[in-house]
């Protein structure tokens, strides 16, 4: 029987230590810093995204999961297919709390809809959506353009640390938490110092290896992209 895909963070700081020979009494310090590495990993190599279903208000406001570090896309299901909202960073995202109740002040273009540039003359340009969003992360809410009152697709990425549960980890991360604790262990032991350069290398060089494989493409899928860029008609 073949190991699982799935192993625990603590499973793997635990077999960190065996193999080591090192003592359980920081096992707890270690799982922070394999719980580190994780984050970063989810963040950059291999996303932990979520899809989900968002309300956006008669403001055009969507509220972001508490769980969301990372924002992957918004959009909308038509013809089967996705619908791509349109990052405006020139959308207002201020509002007007007037009697205790929030709302849109239009003195201050609040809730105005924006203009879209010229496409169909010369000199028109691409780019211009039906719908378009503006991030504002310290108040945590998506600012829409073009639709309210309404249901949307948020792709987002969270840090893949469960608060309350176990946290499960694909096993072929493994070698990469082992490396990223080779390297911190060289701050928590002064006696490591010196090593810290190249155990920081052997971390990266790890992750590259995980950053290749996952966004690797298979023999398939090269061909499929090759075909739907054939045509027997000249491009231009």
């Amino acid at each position: 029987m073949s190991t699982p895909a799935l192993v625990s963070l603590n499973q793997i700081v635990s077999r960190y230590l065996i193999k080591n020979e090192k003592s359980t009494d920081r096992a707890f310090i270690y799982t922070e810093h394999a719980g580190d590495c994780v984050r970063e990993l989810h963040l950059y190599d291999l996303p932990n995204l979520v899809t989900e279903k968002v309300s956006i208000d008669a403001l055009g406001i969507i509220e972001l999961p508490s769980d969301m570090i990372g924002f992957n896309g918004l959009y909308i299901f038509t013809d089967g297919k996705k619908w791509n909202f349109t990052q405006r960073d020139d959308i207002i995202t201020t509002t007007t709390t007037t009697d205790g109740a929030e709302g849109q002040d239009d003195d201050y273009g609040e809730g105005e809809s924006l203009k879209d540039p010229k496409t169909d003359t010369y000199g028109g340009v691409g780019g211009v959506n039906d719908y378009y969003y503006k991030i504002d992360w310290k108040a945590r809410r998506i600012f829409c353009d073009g639709i309210i009152s309404d249901t949307a697709v948020l792709e987002y990425t969270t840090s893949g640390i469960e608060v309350t549960g176990t946290t499960y980890v694909p096993d072929f991360i493994s070698p990469v938490i082992d490396a990223y604790l080779d390297w911190k262990s060289c701050f928590l032991d002064i006696r490591l110092e010196r090593y810290a350069a190249q155990r920081e290398k052997s971390y990266l060089d790890r992750e590259n290896r995980v950053r290749n494989l996952v966004n690797g493409m298979s023999y398939n899928e090269w061909r499929d992209l090759l075909l739907s860029i054939t045509t027997t008609a000249p491009l231009r």
